[in-house]
C-alpha cells in the first residue's frame, strides 16, 4: 500500500464512513440539527455543537483504540472483549437503533424525493431500499470506499450552500446571534446527539483496520469528530437566517435551499441527501454483516455470501420502511432521545472507564 493510500486508510475512510452514517435521513435534512441543536438558539446551539465534538472525539478515539489493542473490528468481538456477557444489552439497542435509524432513512427519502419532484413518496424508499441491497452485496471494500467519496462530496455540497445563505443573509445571521441570549438548556440534547450517535461506532470498526498506533487512533477520531459535527455547524449558523421560524419545518435545510439557493443547486443538493440517506442504511447494514460474518467464521471457514447479505440488508430495510409511516418528527424525538440513555449505560460508560482501564492494562501488560 503507497504512503498516500496509507493515510487515506488510517485518516479519511474512518472519517467517511462515520459521518456518512451519522449524517443521513433526519441529520442531513437538517431535522435533527434543529431537535438537538438550533433549537437552543444561535449560542447554545454553538456550545452544543462544541461539546458534541468533543464527546465524539472520546467515544471514537477510545474505540479505536481498544479496537487496535485487542484487534476486534466486528462490534461483537469488540463489545465481548469489552463488557463480557454483557455485551447482549447493546445488541438488543443496537437493534432498537437499527429499525428506527432505517425508518428515518427510508421516511426522509420518500418526502425528499416527493417534496422536490411531486412524485409518490412511496418511490423514493423503494428506490432507497434498492440501493442498500445493491451496495451491501458487494461487501466492505465498496462500502468504505463509497461512503468516504460521498461524506467528501456532502462535505463540499454543504459549504457550497453555507456560502451561498452567507452571500444571501450574512446580516440576518449576525443579527440574530444579537438578538437571543444564552439559552441553558443546550447540554443535555447535546448529550443526547452524541449518545445516540456514537453508539453506531462499534459497528462502524470495519473502517478502522489500518490503524496501527495510538497517535493514529486519536488522530483519526479527531478528523472523525470534525467531520461529524461540520454539517451540524454549516446547517446550524444557515439557520439561524430565519431563526425562530426554521425550527418549525419537517425538512429545514429544504426550505432554506428554496429560499435561497437557484433550483440548480435544490436538485444537487436532493442528489447529496438522497445519496447520504443511502449510505447511512448501507454502513449502518455493513456492520450488522460484519458481526454475523465473525460469528459464523467461528465455525466455518468465511461468512456468508454476497447474496446473503443482500437478502439481510432488503429484509431489514424493509421491516424498518414500515415504521416510516409514523413520521420523520415522531420519530427523532421520541425513538432517538430515548435510545440515548440505553446507550450512555450499555456502551459509553463502560468504553470510557471499563475500556480505557483495560487498555492501559494491556499497555503496561505487554511493557
Amino acid at each position: 500500500m503507497s504512503r498516500l493510500r496509507k493515510l487515506a486508510a488510517v485518516y479519511l475512510v474512518p472519517a467517511g464512513v462515520f459521518q456518512s452514517v451519522v449524517v443521513g435521513g433526519a441529520y442531513g435534512t437538517g431535522r435533527e440539527v434543529v431537535e438537538f441543536v438550533s433549537g437552543h438558539g444561535p449560542w447554545g446551539g454553538l456550545l452544543a455543537i462544541l461539546a458534541i465534538t468533543l464527546g465524539f472525539w472520546a467515544v471514537l478515539a477510545a474505540s479505536f483504540e481498544f479496537a487496535r489493542v485487542f484487534r476486534v473490528y466486528d462490534y461483537r468481538n469488540f463489545l465481548r472483549a469489552l463488557l463480557g456477557r454483557g455485551w447482549v444489552a447493546y445488541e438488543i439497542c443496537f437493534m432498537l437503533l437499527l429499525v428506527i435509524v432505517l425508518a428515518v432513512t427510508g421516511a426522509a427519502a420518500g418526502q425528499v424525493l416527493a417534496d422536490t419532484f411531486g412524485i409518490a413518496p412511496l418511490s423514493g424508499t423503494l428506490a432507497m431500499l434498492a440501493a442498500v441491497v445493491v451496495c451491501n452485496f458487494f461487501g466492505r471494500h465498496l462500502v468504505a470506499m463509497t461512503l468516504t467519496a460521498g461524506a467528501l462530496a456532502l462535505s463540499g455540497g454543504l459549504l457550497a450552500y453555507g456560502a451561498l445563505v452567507w452571500h444571501s443573509a450574512g446580516g440576518a445571521i449576525l443579527d440574530s446571534f444579537a438578538a437571543h441570549p444564552l439559552a441553558a438548556d443546550w447540554m443535555t440534547d447535546a448529550a443526547k446527539f452524541t449518545m445516540y450517535n456514537s453508539a453506531l461506532v462499534p459497528v462502524l470498526l470495519y473502517a478502522s483496520a489500518d490503524i496501527e498506533r495510538r497517535g493514529q487512533a486519536v488522530g483519526a477520531a479527531l478528523i472523525a469528530a470534525c467531520a461529524g459535527v461540520l454539517p451540524a455547524l454549516v446547517l446550524h449558523l444557515s439557520f439561524m437566517a430565519d431563526y425562530p421560524a426554521v425550527t418549525k419545518e419537517a425538512l429545514p435545510a429544504y426550505w432554506m435551499m428554496t429560499r435561497y439557493a437557484a433550483q440548480g443547486f435544490l436538485w444537487v443538493y436532493v442528489a447529496l441527501l438522497f445519496m447520504t440517506i443511502v449510505q447511512t442504511g448501507v454502513g449502518v447494514l455493513q456492520g450488522l454483516n460484519e458481526r454475523l460474518d465473525a460469528w459464523r467464521m467461528e465455525t466455518h471457514p468465511r461468512g456468508f455470501s454476497p447474496a446473503f447479505h443482500a437478502l439481510l440488508a432488503g429484509v431489514v430495510t424493509g421491516l424498518s420502511l414500515l415504521m416510516s409511516q409514523m413520521g420523520l418528527v415522531a420519530l427523532i424525538a421520541k425513538g432517538y432521545g430515548t435510545l440515548a440513555w440505553g446507550f450512555l449505560v450499555v456502551f459509553t460508560l463502560p468504553l470510557l472507564t471499563v475500556g480505557i482501564w483495560r487498555i492501559g492494562a494491556q499497555r503496561r501488560s505487554a511493557g
